[in-house]
């Protein structure tokens, strides 16, 4: 068959698929000409008739939206318009609802929602909304309020951000960003897949991120740091990508499950990494100026070096704020989460009672209250039992908190799943001499985390939408800076909905993004399919 025959066939079966199957006999000829009038008549109809594409435009136009905008809105709803009038026509000339009468139903109210939901929306983004209200405020939804204050107050003079607001501290976020880009690049190095696959999107989404620091629109700092350092992220993570992938094409399977795991090392040690560069112990700075790094308090004038910074005072956890607080909040309830759910797991399992008893004493009492109350023991009751031996700021509680709410949570999870582990598998690795830890570490985890994959993604992402619950207890985190932003300024007020778009689509992106990373992870342990245990 032709190319152009199967995509005949193939756009004749789309056709069935929302306007079912004719109610009379066609031949393929035949119902390709009704499909091709019909279409023509939908497109033509969708840009010249009322309500089409010209219309629209005029009207969007009028109303205050910018040509590109009101062109682009026109376009998306005039596309949708057609094919719901296409649909319509089909359903029709064909007589569906004979055959199938559900399907014919189905279409038609489908298509037409489709195009009702994208001719609103599309309106409201392209051409009613203030968009401003977010671009002015985009530094402080990102890192919040006080470290705003560091790195956008007198822009271009070095002698009132070191003298009046201090030193500039945005360097730290870069500093984590590079090893951030570099492990999520040579993660993927090391699949099978063409480079294009993982290059490419990869590259469009550091695009978007340059365009959001770079649009000179409500701008309040030098665009060309934030360029330069994205920049020199994405060279670490194409060359971390690119050693990873000729690594992993070369070397034998073993060997690149044996990266897979130092990359996964990495990943936990980025976190701590980002948490100590932010508001580096007092080890950290002792050991700065061991190799050479003026001490803060010694420091007149002058640049500092990034040996100089690191010995300097960082940003205390009272002042972070925005999407990062909420990404290392959630981070936190993944990586501390899951360790303490892989310990408290096997507790519980344990036949001693000095490992379960604490095990499910603990597991029933988080389980039992949600995690707003954990929130609010950790602003008021926890500060008595850890202040004595540690001062830790609010921020450094909810890390604890996320954690230990989340382990408890995959605890039950990774049990479920080391039920299932088959007692053949346990029993062939006593008799190959491993011992104990070595069988539970080796064989019944791998296969419970296998199998439980999926639940484990789910509990991530509800840690990830949990952090919205932070504004609550009065932390500046995403979505309490992007609800207050129409206060920031007398010209937004009441441009209140554009801020939470934003933020919906923030949460969803990043939620979305952990579903693919799961997906694309079971289909490699072959458990996208019934069946596919026997294959992981």
């Amino acid at each position: 068959m032709s190319s152009q025959g199967f995509g005949l066939e193939t756009f004749l079966e789309l056709e069935e698929s929302m306007a079912g199957k004719p109610g009379y006999t066609l031949d393929e000829n035949r119902s390709a000409q009704i499909t091709a009038a019909t279409a023509v008549f939908a497109i033509l109809y969708s840009i010249l008739g009322p309500g089409g594409l010209i219309e629209l435009r005029s009207a969007a136009i009028e109303a205050g939206g910018g040509v590109l905008n009101s062109s682009v809105y026109a376009a998306l709803a005039g596309l949708t318009l057609a094919f719901a009038i296409w649909i319509s026509l089909t359903i029709v000339t064909k007589f569906t609802p004979r055959k199938t009468l559900l399907t014919a139903i189905l279409g038609l109210l489908s298509s037409w929602l489709i195009f009702i939901v994208v001719e609103g929306l599309g309106y409201f983004v392209l051409v009613e909304a203030e968009w401003e209200v977010v671009w002015a405020n985009r530094v402080l939804v990102i890192v919040g309020q006080q470290m705003t204050e560091q790195m956008t107050q007198a822009p271009g003079s070095e002698f009132c951000i070191s003298t009046c607001y201090g030193l500039n501290q945005n360097f730290r976020l870069w500093w984590i960003l590079y090893p951030t880009f570099g492990v999520i690049a040579a993660a993927y190095g090391t699949t099978a897949d063409h480079p294009a696959k993982f290059l490419v999107p990869f590259t469009i989404v550091w695009g978007f991120f340059a365009l959001i620091a770079w649009t000179p629109t409500e701008i309040n700092y030098h665009s060309e740091v934030p360029l330069a350092n994205l920049s020199i992220a994405l060279l670490v993570a194409y060359l971390c990508y690119g050693g990873s992938y000729w690594y992993c094409s070369r070397a034998e399977e073993y060997k690149a499950v044996r990266l897979r795991s130092y990359i996964t090392i990495a990943a936990v040690f980025t976190f701590f990494f980002a948490i100590a560069v932010m508001d580096p112990p007092q080890i950290v700075k002792d050991v700065a100026v061991f190799f050479g790094a003026t001490p803060a308090q010694e420091m007149a004038s002058g640049t500092p070096s990034s040996l100089d910074k690191l010995a300097g005072n960082g940003i205390e956890a009272s002042q972070w704020g925005g999407l990062f607080v909420n990404l290392i909040v959630a981070t936190a309830g993944c990586v501390l989460g899951f360790g303490i759910g892989v310990v408290l797991a096997f507790g519980r399992q344990s036949p001693l009672p000095f490992f379960k008893v604490p095990s499910v004493l603990l597991i029933e009492l988080v389980r039992s209250g949600p995690m707003i109350c954990w929130l609010w023991f950790a602003v008021f009751l926890m500060p008595d039992l850890i202040d004595p031996f540690y001062d830790t700021e609010d921020i450094m509680r909810m890390l604890l908190i996320f954690g230990l709410f989340g382990g408890c949570y995959i605890a039950e999870v990774i049990r479920g799943g080391l039920q299932a582990v088959d007692s053949g598998q346990k029993e062939a690795a006593m008799a190959l001499g491993l011992t104990s830890f070595q069988t539970k570490m080796t064989v019944e985890l791998p296969n419970a985390v296998r199998t439980t994959l999926p639940s484990i993604v789910s509990v991530f992402i509800g840690l990830w939408k949990d952090t919205t619950l932070l504004f609550i207890i009065n932390i500046l985190d995403f979505f309490k800076l992007a609800k207050d932003l129409p206060n920031t300024d007398l010209r937004f007020l009441g441009d209140f909905l554009e801020p939470l778009y934003v933020t919906a689509l923030v949460f969803w992106a990043f939620a979305f993004y952990l579903s693919r990373v799961s997906m694309r992870i079971e289909k490699s342990l072959g458990l996208v399919k019934e069946g596919g245990g026997e294959l992981a």
